[in-house]
């Protein structure tokens, strides 16, 4: 019995020396400071920040077409791929198409040849002709030949010309037969290279494409149409409130989120009457060439102007702004970290940051992060500082 007791003691002493030092060591780990971020108020330049919604707009669309129905061999892009003029799209098998051209192409240069050396020999048969008819109207003047004589020369003269007219008409038909037949084999051969290849006639992005390997195209269907990226523009409509703080030539910058693209645009042009049916007056935002590669025609876009720029104005990280019921306030740390909150008041709002006319002159040390659980007069644990030491 008194071995139970005396283990229950031991016990008893050893949990309450346990708990008594789990305390100190909670106790030694509390900090009571608030652990904040800090960095210097500047001054900087600052820009009013407005946002609408617009879509893009293709500067125009062209489709391929080929006046053949033949077996497709390769296709080279894809619906969405960005091409340049000139570049392959697919490859046909023309092997019999380009034998008859050059068949014909042959047939028109053999009967080009012809008519020449035909041409050449009948005017030098007539030019003998007439000059025996020259020689034969002499003797007749000095009474040496009959006029019998003179009119046979001259009908000798009249049988060369329609000979040389008879035949050389027929060789011109049989020209223009030959020539009808290669324009025609060249015009289904439009849009094709010497290789079977149709090229794209435009720099841009292929929207559609009906050709497939081994099957076959037709000429009642485009091979492939593409949209221009040449000239893409952003068509927007803003409030009079904000058309009249634009200016041509001012960039905006965009976002794409279809084509995931944001890039820097330019004010084309500003429409001074308000669109009848939004009562919006139109913008046209520039698309640098560079950033129009993936944009397609009807993509929704995000198009934010700046204006209303202010220089050299005290600016400080928005979000280390608070409102209370007495108005908007931040927290700045003196020399030993003690907070303290600071009545300001604000300007202009843009890219993450607000300008203070008033509370704030710069060079203070800002709390950025951790601000919502100081109160004026709290000790704070800096624990990142943008300060300059």
């Amino acid at each position: 019995m008194k071995k139970q007791i005396i283990s229950l003691c031991l016990a008893a002493t050893f949990l309450f020396l346990l708990a008594g030092c789990g305390e100190k060591e909670e106790s030694e780990a509390e900090d009571p400071t608030t652990a904040v971020e800090v960095a210097a108020v500047s001054r900087g330049s600052i820009a009013a920040e407005s946002t609408v919604s617009g879509q893009v707009v293709s500067g125009g669309q062209e489709s391929v077409y080929v006046a053949l129905s033949v077996r497709c061999t390769d296709v080279y892009v894809e619906v969405g791929d960005t091409v340049s003029a000139g570049q392959a799209l697919c490859a046909l098998d023309i092997s019999a198409t380009k034998a008859n051209y050059d068949t014909a192409a042959l047939s028109y240069n053999k009967a080009k040849a012809s008519y020449d050396s035909q041409s050449a020999l009948l005017s030098q048969q007539v030019t003998q002709a007439q000059e025996k008819l020259a020689s034969i109207q002499e003797l007749f003047q000095i009474g040496l030949v009959s006029q019998t004589e003179v009119d046979s020369a001259q009908a000798a003269v009249d049988s060369a010309k329609a000979t040389m007219d008879s035949t050389l008409d027929q060789l011109e038909i049989s020209i223009q037969n030959y020539k009808s037949t290669l324009e025609q084999l060249e015009s289904s051969l439009a849009n094709i290279d010497s290789d079977g290849k149709v090229t794209a006639p435009i720099a841009g992005t292929v929207v559609s494409l009906t050709a497939v390997k081994n099957g076959f195209v037709s000429p009642s269907a485009p091979v492939a149409s593409i949209e221009s990226t040449a000239n893409m523009e952003i068509q927007v409509g803003v409030a009079e409130s904000l058309v009249g703080k634009l200016q041509k030539g001012s960039q905006v910058s965009v976002t794409v989120d279809a084509a995931q693209a944001s890039f820097q645009g330019t004010i084309k042009n500003l429409v001074s009457s308000p669109n009848a049916t939004t009562h919006l007056y139109p913008v046209t935002i520039q698309v640098p060439a560079s950033a129009a590669q993936g944009l397609l025609s009807g993509m929704f876009a995000q198009v934010t102007f700046y204006t209303d720029t202010q220089n050299d104005v005290v600016i400080v990280p928005t979000e280390a702004i608070q409102t209370g019921m007495d108005g908007q306030y931040v927290y700045t740390l003196d020399e030993n970290n003690i907070a303290h909150r600071v009545t300001v008041e604000t300007g202009l709002v843009g890219d993450g940051v607000t300008e203070i006319t008033a509370g704030l002159n710069g060079g203070e040390t800002l709390v950025t992060v951790g601000q919502f659980y100081l109160s004026d007069g709290a000790q704070a644990r800096v624990v990142s500082s943008e300060v300059a030491p």
